[in-house]
Formats: C-alpha cells, structure tokens, sequence
C-alpha cells in the first residue's frame, strides 16, 4: 500500500453555535465510555422517511427538523431480510460488536463523517458502500448508505435516456431531474445527522468532477462533518466486465429486462459517461489537493491514501478496505450433531451423527450442483478411511492461503471433536478443512445444560437480569453472545478477503451471531434466531443486500 501524507489535513469546525447540526453530546464532559451498553440508553425518538416530503429542508439550512413516523422493532427470525439498509431503530441499534455506548449514541472520540465514493458505474461503489455500511454497523457505529440511485428511480420518467447519467445533461429536463435528486439525497444525508444522531453517512454517487466533490466537501465541512472520499478505480477490464454482468442481472434498474437488453444498457451507460469523468488528484490546478481521499484500486489490489493524518474511526475504514474485496460465493451454515451438549463435553460422533455428516454433506453438494457450481466430486460409497492427526499449520494456515479461487469451497469448524469429524466425507474430496478455536459454543457458565425454566427457579435474580439483556449479559463463569462476536471478529475479517464458498459447522450460539454480521441484524435479535437441525443456512452474497434461504437437509441414509 502506497501513501501519500500532506500537511494541510482536514481541520475540525468547532463553532458551537451551528444551528443544523448541534448535538446534546454530553459524553465529552462526562467522560470516557460513562456508562456501560445498557438498553435503557436507546431513547425514543420519531423518525424521519426517505421521499417524505413532510421532511425538513437543509439543504438551505433555513429550518428546523421535524418529526416522521415510528418504526416498529423488526421481528427476528431468519426471513432472509437483509437489515443493512433498514434505518436505525432507536431500540434496536446497537451492533453486535459494540464496545460502548454514548448519551448521543456517537462513538465520542469520532466525530461525524461523510463518505462519499466516486467512480464510473461498474467500479464497485454499491459493494462498497454496503459492506462498509454492515461493517461499522456491526461496530455499533450509526451508520447508513445513501444510494443515488434509489433517489433517481424514485423520480426517474421513462423517456430519459443515458443523457440523465452525465454531469452535464443536454436536456433541461434530465438536468432539472439530477439537480432534484441530488438535493434529495443530500437532504436525506443532513437529516440523518441531525435527526438521527448518525455518525457515519455514506454517499455513494459518481462525483464525477472536481468542482461537485469541493461543493460537497464545502457543504459538510462547514457543518463539523470530517469529509472523505473513497474512489474506486478499476484497471482490469476483467472486474468491469464482471460488474457489468453482477449489474444486468442483478441491479433494480433492470428488473424485467432480459440480461442481454440490460448488459447493452449498462455498458452504454459507462460508454457515455466516461468522458466526463475526472480522477481525483489528476487536475493540473490542483484544486483537490486539500482533500482527504482514498484511491481504492481494483477493489483492494492497491490503495493510495492522500491527506491521510486519520482518526480513529476512518483508520478503522482504511482498515476494513486492505481487507475488502468483491464478493462472490454464499456463507452455508449448518448447527453441529448434538448442538444441547455440555461444553466440557467433547465425544466423537456415534452412529447416529455419522450419518447426519454423510447427510449434510450430500445435501450441500446438490445444492452447488443446483447453484451450476461442480467442483466437489460425487462422494464414493465406501466409508472413508481414517486420517492422521493434520498439524496445526494444517488446520489453521496463514490468512491469504484460503478463498482464492471463486469456485472452491472452504469448511471452518470448532475443535470439537463431533464438529471435525463432521467433516470425513468432505475430506476424501481435498476440500480445505479448517479448525478455528474461536467457533467453540459460547460458554453458558453456571446454567449448563439447564432450561429457561430451571434456570428461572434456580437463579431467578440472574434469569430476570438475563431476560433484559440476553445479548450482553453473562451468567456467572460464562459467556455472552459479545463475548462471542468479539471473538470471531478476525474471522469475519478474514471471511471478507475470501472469494468462493464458505461452510460453517458450529454450535448455535455461533451461527446466530455469524448470521446477525450477515444480515446486519440488531444485537436483540441475535440471541431468538432460531436455527434447525435438520436445515443448512445458506447465506448468498449481492452488491446490494444478502439473501438468506434455508435448505432442508435430506435423509441419505440406506
């Protein structure tokens, strides 16, 4: 990675008396992290609504923000909803992996930022902006993705052409049409700071020219709000090639149209505004020179950082970049064979559990078969032979050496016994087997192997304190589902440098909190997804949401 440092770094407005944007943040006299993650500090609050034009006008700071509509608490179920475009819930916000919480619901030390990407379509931006969005929302950051583009279908008429995509239309009306939505969502984004105590917006648009990036830069800066871009550049023709195809068959702009009408729409929208685009830095004038950006090249081959004297909160996007890539593949998810079992309780499968792992595993291969995807082999008829103990460099090779190719499949599992050898008819097909210690079942202490309602008769103080926070809350000489998400988080990080497919075999309280990264699911939701025995979780990547479906494990036994 290349860097380049300047001086003249983005400085902090400190003018207390802005009247758009002043907050009640408390926390910076109280002090650090004063008070613990408590549901009690979610405050109601109404909401506001995209495309609500009851909504207050910022962008000519004359008004003040009203009030919208409440949102109910989203049901927790795996539904196969994907959360991370839902807006924030005042009681149901807080991310899986949050340290600590905060009187404004700010991590206080961060500010508030604004990422606007910048980029010709087919660049990956849309990824982007939404695997950053579940990312910092799983850190408990106040985050949301602002997509142009739903502003432009909300409002777009059928008689526009690829005149509507460039920075300079020829048409008055598709001029008039960009100047609404852009203003649209700019509003959406000024609404989202103040209103919802946002912390972390992301503009995810073309900014095709250096004079609409320093307007947006002189927008926000003016309000205290750290500005920075991240562009997406691409060099590769095979990565546009393949965005373009992700985008005609996958991309709202496209629903109902064959892939071949939507691929020829696609790249002429490309062709027609690639004149027009400017990349940042390349001004003879330098009139960018001031900016913080980021220059993401081939979606994480290489990143260029300019005015990079960062703070807390951006260093842990630069972060989460070196790691990033485009996704392709699905996260399957499957319980392991006795999931009730106590913890210090670690046999080998029986007769019984032998048999779930031949049925899991020919039910995964069909489903790859179904999916077009024919790199595993049909399983031979023979019980396969037993293997040597595999070292630990084996069952936990360095980062890089898994997911490189996009048709392959990796397996993680615990240490525990019943899980690995849940993997003996895989591994008679080379399929890499890895043993992660950060997947063993969360510890539930004291109340081992007990039910809700012993556990209400025997510890009735530490059951009522459970039941108002079951994520969080640990009972004696145990875990919590926190505990857990902090644990497996450099596997999340590595689950998001790979490509291919991914099948987890754990306990429960594991893939519940896999799931809840997934899906960008509240921290409350986490510990009621209920997962069957008897079903394989399947989880499929997309540029602008996951999917989740459930596939029924079939009964293979002879």
């Amino acid at each position: 990675m290349s860097s380049t440092k300047e001086n003249n770094n983005i400085t902090n407005n400190n003018n207390t008396d802005d009247p758009v944007v002043s907050d009640d943040d408390g926390e910076l006299f109280n002090g650090f992290g004063s008070s613990p993650i408590s549901r009690n500090q979610m405050r109601t609050s109404k909401r506001w609504s995209f495309h609500n034009n009851t909504r207050p006008n910022l962008m000519d700071f004359s008004s003040e923000a009203t009030t919208g509509i409440e949102i109910p608490r989203r049901l927790s179920d795996i539904t196969g909803v994907d959360g991370v475009h839902k807006q924030l819930d005042p009681f149901n916000e807080l991310g899986g992996a949050q340290l600590y919480s905060t009187e404004s619901g700010r991590l206080f030390h961060a500010g508030k930022i604004i990422i606007a990407l910048a980029g010709l379509p087919g660049r990956g931006k849309t990824h982007l902006s939404v695997s950053l969005t579940r990312y910092l929302r799983w850190l408990g950051v106040k985050t949301h993705s602002f997509h142009l583009g739903d502003y432009r279908r909300a409002s777009a008429e059928d008689d526009l052409t690829h005149d509507l995509f460039v920075p300079t239309p020829k048409s008055n009306k598709a001029h008039g049409l960009r100047e609404k939505v852009v203003n649209e969502c700019l509003n959406d984004i000024l609404n989202f700071f103040k209103n919802d105590k946002g912390q972390v917006a992301i503009y995810d648009a073309v900014n095709a020219k250096p004079e609409f990036r320093l307007q947006l830069e002189k927008i926000f800066k003016e309000l205290n709000i750290q500005v920075l871009f991240i562009e997406s550049l691409v060099t590769d023709d095979s990565i546009i090639l393949k965005n373009i195809e992700e985008a005609a068959r996958s991309s709202p702009d496209y629903k109902d149209w064959s892939y071949d009408d939507a691929h020829k729409d696609y790249s002429e929208r490309i062709n027609a505004l690639a004149p027009f685009y400017q990349e940042m830095g390349s001004s003879k004038t330098l009139i960018e020179d001031h900016l913080s950006y980021i220059k993401f090249i081939n979606f994480g081959e290489r990143i260029e950082l300019h005015n990079s004297n960062y703070g807390y909160l951006i260093n842990k996007v630069v972060f989460y970049l070196m790691n990033g890539r485009i996704k392709s593949g699905s996260v399957f998810l499957a319980r392991c064979y006795k999931n009730s079992l106590d913890v210090n309780y670690d046999p080998s499968l029986d007769e019984e559990g032998i048999n779930y792992a031949k049925n899991l595993t020919y039910t995964l291969i069909n489903q790859l078969k179904k999916e077009g995807k024919d790199y595993i082999k049909e399983i031979p008829e023979v019980k396969p032979p037993l293997k040597r103990e595999l070292s630990v460099d084996e069952r936990q090779p360095a980062v890089g050496q898994d997911g490189i190719d996009e048709n392959s499949l990796v397996i993680w599992t615990s240490v525990k016994k019943r899980t690995i050898e849940t993997t003996q008819f895989f591994a008679t097909k080379n399929i890499n087997i890895r043993n992660r210690i950060q997947l063993t079942q969360k510890n539930p202490g004291i109340v081992g192997c007990m039910n809700d309602e012993e556990i209400k008769l025997t510890y009735p103080d530490e059951y009522q304190q459970y039941l108002q926070d079951p994520y969080h809350y640990r009972f004696p000489r145990a875990e919590s589902y926190h505990d857990l998400a902090i644990k497996i988080e450099p596997l999340i990080l590595e689950m998001e440098r790979m490509s291919g497919d991914i099948l987890i075999i754990a306990d429960e309280t594991v893939l519940k909190v896999f799931y809840g990264y997934l899906l960008s699911c509240s921290c409350y939701d986490i510990p009621t997804l209920d997962f069957k025995t008897d079903e394989i979780v399947e989880i499929k990547f997309n540029a602008y949401s996951n999917v989740a479906e459930r596939i029924k494990i079939e009964d293979y036994e002879t």
